[in-house]
């Protein structure tokens, strides 16, 4: 696990140092530079050390003929089956870990090696004997990948946008489309970036590099949505268990200690139950926490007692982090971390559970991420299905009860006020198409608002352009329909976007690595040809619930899904008042130039009033100020 970066085009002494130095937290361990100036090429990485701690193991690595040179961040689960046929076919390795396996694949097979690879991955490799660099991200994005060309002819990438940013060409103009999406869904669609220059690299994807061609670029993998289903489900529920545990084996292989996120609910708790037996009780677990009086607005689920349970049933030490409106104050540094002003309070939560768990020598962290993507687990699929029944109830009496849902009070506190926040939120969709709804569902603020506090100028700029228009795009290309075309959405744009892309930048500004076992590509392979009912009935998750039984207590498999996050509708309204009338005072919003200062005055008002939840676009307001003072004010951002 590491950071790479490097370029290709016109030579520029130094810049692959800064590039290095710019993500430095990526790889305390060692670094490394290799530089062609005849070929204009150079490669840069920062280096964690997770497999084969030796000097053998480091990077920039070389081919043991010169003919190719390997910068590679992640992890190959299957390195040892792979390296057992290299061996048949006649290599030799000096070293145990897996990135002398992928150089030696490379070498053998070329780019194809890569759809062989079960893993987390992004890499560049130069092949000296073609003149071509290669770069890769693993299927499911994982692993963060950008690239730009700051002129033609020329390629920068890294595995973190503020390495670009040492390129003193590079322009720093932002994307309004995708900034909009970011007030939206607080990340992102597609390639977009913050950035107009700056593009990621889709999971699944090659991008290839020669000089006096254009860039490149291919997808390798998509998941299997819409190929032949299976209909055995005893057969699959066996054989989900299976992979379920294979999966969770695979990814405890580490020369470093390892430990568990593990909040309470089903997906955390699962890799939690199934790693147990196969580490043993030094496993360290975190969880986050935070005081019953800071819920009263957000009326998140208790996660705690089920943690502390699961814990003590399988003799696990469990470390708890408390959160506290005085975290809010590490924003900026996050916000630098994150290179992109996503704007989910659940990254901090993040950063704080890595931190603690490489004060305790944890190097190594399993996550539950990707199972509400895989097996539908998101609260918007049920809802998306229970109103199916009504598409043909005619257009008149659900706009009018959309209407009327539009005048519930958004923001009250207590018990009460949450369900009515959720009720508006489901019946204010009814008059809307499937994907529509479903793509509105998915927002925390309605296009509506999003358009008032936009200043005039960005206003004429978006034109008609909406935060859902990439996302229906996407849709509609990838020929799916009904659920498959929702899920794959999710997996394809809002997974590596926003949870797994904070999940990396939180973890690594600590040398962590995050790891995903249910993200395993064998376990997405079965799961996406699952028919849709043995993932959504009358409760999400079917079959993995099932699945789960026995292994988890039934009291975590049957409960409500509870998100990770944090608070933030309290800290807003009461805590953090002084930062957002510092961030968004009238003097700030009109230098920005981004903002009307009295839309977004008036939109905290009815927040604050009870009449409307408008918190979580307070959130991102505040977040793009921040990042805009960091990456745009300051050159390099920041760095």
């Amino acid at each position: 696990m590491c950071g790479i970066s490097g370029f290709a085009g016109d030579y520029l002494q130094g810049l692959t140092s800064r590039m290095n130095t710019a993500q430095a937290h990526r790889g305390p361990d060692g670094q490394g530079i290799f530089e062609d100036p005849a070929a204009g090429v150079a490669l840069g990485q920062v280096r964690l050390s997770i497999l084969d701690l030796s000097p053998a193991a480091a990077q920039p690595m070389h081919a043991p003929d010169g003919c190719g040179v390997l910068v590679y961040n992640g992890e190959i689960y299957n390195f040892r089956e792979l390296r057992q046929d290299l061996t048949a076919r006649g290599h030799r390795f000096h070293s145990t870990g897996d990135t002398e396996v992928l150089l030696h694949g490379l070498l053998e097979y070329g780019a194809p090696f890569t759809t062989r690879l079960n893993g987390i991955f992004a890499f560049a490799w130069w092949d000296a004997r073609t003149r071509e660099l290669l770069l890769a991200r693993d299927p499911l994005g994982v692993k963060p990948l950008y690239y730009a060309e700051p002129a033609p002819g020329q390629l920068l990438f890294g595995s973190e946008i503020k390495a670009l940013l040492q390129h003193p060409g590079l322009s720093r103009e932002p994307d309004f489309t995708a900034l909009q999406q970011h007030l939206a869904y607080c990340h992102a669609a597609g390639e977009r970036t913050a950035f107009k220059a700056v593009k990621r690299l889709a999971p699944g994807t090659w991008l290839r590099w020669r000089s006096g061609r254009p860039i490149a670029v291919q997808r390798y993998w998509q998941a299997p949505f819409g190929e032949a289903r299976l209909q055995d489900r005893a057969g699959a529920l066996a054989d989900l268990r299976g992979q379920l545990l294979a999966a969770t084996r695979r990814q405890l292989v580490a020369d470093v200690p390892v430990g568990l996120f593990l909040s309470g609910g089903l997906d955390s708790s699962l890799i939690t139950a199934l790693a147990a037996p196969a580490a043993g009780a030094g496993l360290d677990c975190f969880t986050i926490s935070y005081p019953q009086a800071d819920n009263q607005l957000d009326r998140a689920a208790e996660d705690l007692p089920h943690a502390r349970a699961l814990a003590r049933r399988l003799g696990l030490p469990l470390h708890e982090i408390e959160l506290r409106p005085q975290v809010a104050d590490l924003l900026p540094e996050l916000v630098w971390h994150l290179d992109e002003p996503l704007a989910d309070p659940a990254a901090i939560a993040c950063f704080l559970i890595c931190q603690q768990a490489r004060e305790q020598g944890v190097k190594v962290l399993l996550s539950g991420q990707g199972v509400d993507e895989l097996f539908c687990g998101y609260p918007r699929y049920q809802v998306l299905r229970a109103m199916g029944g009504l598409a043909g109830w005619p257009l008149a009496p659900r706009r009018l009860i959309a209407a009327l849902a539009a005048r519930l009070p958004g923001a009250w506190e207590g018990r009460f006020g949450a369900q009515l926040r959720r009720v508006r939120r489901i019946l204010s969709e009814l008059a809307q198409p499937p994907s529509t709804r479903f793509l509105n569902l998915c927002a925390n603020t309605p296009q509506a608002e999003i358009s008032r506090v936009w200043s005039p100028g960005v206003r004429d700029a978006l034109h008609t352009e909406t935060f859902r228009d990439d996302c229906q795009r996407h849709i509609v290309e990838t020929g799916l329909s009904g659920l498959a075309a929702l899920q794959e959405r999710d997996l394809a744009i809002y997974l590596p976007n926003h949870n797994l892309n904070y999940t990396d930048k939180m973890s690594m500004a600590v040398g962590v690595e995050a790891r995903v076992p249910l993200l395993d590509l064998e376990l997405v392979n079965a799961v996406t040809r699952y028919p849709a009912d043995w993932l959504l009935g009358r409760e999400t998750k079917v079959l993995l619930r099932e699945a789960a039984r026995g292994i988890v207590p039934d009291s975590i498999i049957d409960r409500p899904k509870a998100g990770f996050g944090a608070p933030y509708r309290k800290w807003l309204r009461y805590d953090l008042a002084d930062l957002w009338h510092d961030l968004t005072s009238e003097s700030a919003v009109k230098a920005r130039g981004w903002f009307d200062y009295r839309a977004l005055q008036e939109a905290r008002a009815r927040s604050q009033a009870g009449r409307d939840d408008l918190y979580m676009l307070q959130w991102a307001v505040l977040t793009m100020e921040l990042w805009a003072r960091r990456f745009i004010d300051q050159p390099s951002g920041g760095a």
